[in-house]
């Protein structure tokens, strides 16, 4: 319990210094793109809306008390559609946890099989969904660049960061037993998910290596973006200049 007030506490006071360091733009910026900036800490499950205080505009991070109906379906980073990001706020907020956005609409409805266009594509959704949780966890902000902004280098960070979370017992692989902690049932296209490690798995050991990881999540995610979504777009350049230049 006493660990839990701790960090409870601790969540009050970063919201608290990242509501103080937006305080000098109210009435100068728009309310809601200061609300695109604010990270909400507390309470656990927020989200920020532009709420009316002494007579201005702010905002503020809040847990929905009532949702309206009118508004498009979303998809939580869990795997969880939702009718709206209000109905997911606002049920983050009851269990107490923090539920990121993945995407707006629906979530995919896993199908049987993997097709051959899903399992190119597989590596690439892994790596967005763990850029997801990453910064949910560090956190999380509606505005952070996406995954086609990242560098290689960032990219390989990230499958590594990953790699040692599931590496619970600091041999330097991943068995099958851990690749199970991804809880594949909420992964995007999880029923690609067993073929694609398999075919990480190089020497048939029943084992991925952290070589193995990285070159099958980031080499191959960047395979796919370049070769099929940048080629269907007109562009390999599709993350703006003045993002790129930040990154």
């Amino acid at each position: 319990m006493s660990g839990q007030v701790g960090q409870g506490g601790r969540a009050q006071r970063k919201q608290r210094r990242a509501e103080e360091n937006l305080r000098p733009y109210i009435g100068r910026v728009n309310p809601e793109r200061l609300c695109e900036l604010l990270k909400c800490h507390s309470p656990v499950g927020s989200w920020c809306q532009v709420v009316k205080e002494n007579g201005a505009l702010i905002p503020k991070c809040v847990c929905p008390q009532s949702c309206p109906r009118q508004r498009a379906p979303v998809c939580s980073v869990l795997g969880q559609t939702y009718e709206n990001e209000c109905l997911l706020h606002k049920e983050a907020c009851r269990k107490r946890r923090r539920t990121g956005l993945a995407h707006i609409g629906p979530c995919l409805v896993p199908k049987a099989n993997c097709t051959e266009e899903e399992f190119g594509q597989f590596p690439y959704r892994l790596l967005d969904w763990f850029l997801l949780l990453s910064r949910m966890g560090e956190s999380y902000a509606p505005a952070a660049p996406p995954q086609s902004c990242l560098s290689h280098t960032r990219r390989t960070q990230l499958a590594q960061r990953r790699f040692a979370l599931l590496d619970r017992n600091k041999d330097g692989k991943l068995s099958r037993r851990d690749l199970r902690k991804l809880r594949y049932k909420s992964m995007p296209l999880e029923h690609c998910a067993a073929q694609f490690f398999q075919s990480c798995d190089r020497n048939r050991n029943r084992k991925v290596t952290l070589h193995e990881w990285t070159s099958c999540l980031v080499d191959r995610s960047e395979t796919w973006f370049y070769h099929f979504m940048s080629m269907k777009m007109g562009s390999r350049k599709l993350c703006p200049i003045s993002v790129a230049n930040h990154l």
